[in-house]
C-alpha cells in the first residue's frame, strides 16, 4: 500500500494563543473551556471531564473552537498522543501547545488518524524532527509531511475497533494487577496478625 502525506487528507492549525498572564485564569462561570496537555492520556483519552473553565480576554475566531472529530496533537515535549475531540460542548479551546488536525472525513476516519499518530512510526517521524533543547517542539510542516498508509474506510473502521480492544485489554490488565496487589496485601496482613 502506498503512503499518503497527512497534508492531503487533513488541515492542521495551531491552537489559540491567549495573551496576558490571566488569560486562562479559572473562572467558575466562564464562557469557555480549555483542554490542557495534562488532560490527555497516552492512549488518547481525556483523563478528566472537569475541564478548566475561563473567560478569554480577547475575541476568539470561530475556527479555533473545537468541533467533534478534531484531533488534538501536542506539539511540545516528547509525548506522542492524539485525542479525537468527542464532547458535546461547542466552546472548547486548546492553547498553542496543540495542533488541531481536521481530517477530510471522506478520506480518513478521525479515530484511524489519531491511532496512527500514536504509533511507533509516527513517534519515530517526530523524534527525528523535534527541535529545541529545553522544550522540544514539532513544527507544523513536520506534521503535514507525515506519511501514512490510507486503507479503505471499512478497513480503517476495523483497525479502530481492534485498537479499542487493545486499549480495553490494557486497562483491564492494570485493574487486575491492582486488585491482585490489594488482595495479597490483605492476605499478608492477616498472616502477620494471626
Amino acid at each position: 500500500m502506498t503512503s499518503t502525506p497527512l497534508s492531503s487528507i487533513a488541515d492542521v492549525r495551531m491552537g489559540v494563543t491567549l495573551r496576558g498572564r490571566d488569560a486562562t485564569r479559572p473562572v467558575p462561570q466562564g464562557s469557555c473551556f480549555m483542554i490542557r496537555i495534562s488532560d490527555l492520556s497516552d492512549d488518547g483519552h481525556l483523563t478528566t471531564r472537569d475541564l478548566l473553565q475561563f473567560e478569554p480576554g480577547d475575541d476568539i475566531k470561530p475556527d479555533y473552537f473545537l468541533r467533534r472529530g478534531d484531533i488534538l496533537l501536542p506539539n511540545r515535549g516528547t509525548r506522542c498522543t492524539a485525542y479525537v475531540y468527542d464532547l458535546p460542548l461547542t466552546n472548547v479551546l486548546v492553547g498553542a501547545q496543540f495542533y488541531i488536525i481536521r481530517p477530510n472525513e471522506g478520506k480518513v476516519r478521525a479515530d484511524y488518524l489519531a491511532w496512527f499518530l500514536r504509533t511507533e512510526v509516527a513517534a519515530s517521524h517526530f523524534a527525528l524532527r523535534r527541535k529545541g533543547t529545553l522544550v522540544q517542539t514539532v513544527q507544523r510542516k513536520d506534521v503535514l509531511e507525515l506519511e501514512l498508509p490510507l486503507p479503505p474506510l471499512a478497513k480503517q473502521d476495523s483497525i479502530i475497533a481492534l485498537d479499542a480492544l487493545v486499549i480495553q485489554e490494557r486497562q483491564l490488565s492494570i485493574e487486575l494487577a491492582l486488585k491482585r496487589a490489594t488482595y495479597m496485601q490483605r492476605v499478608m496482613h492477616s498472616a502477620a496478625s494471626a
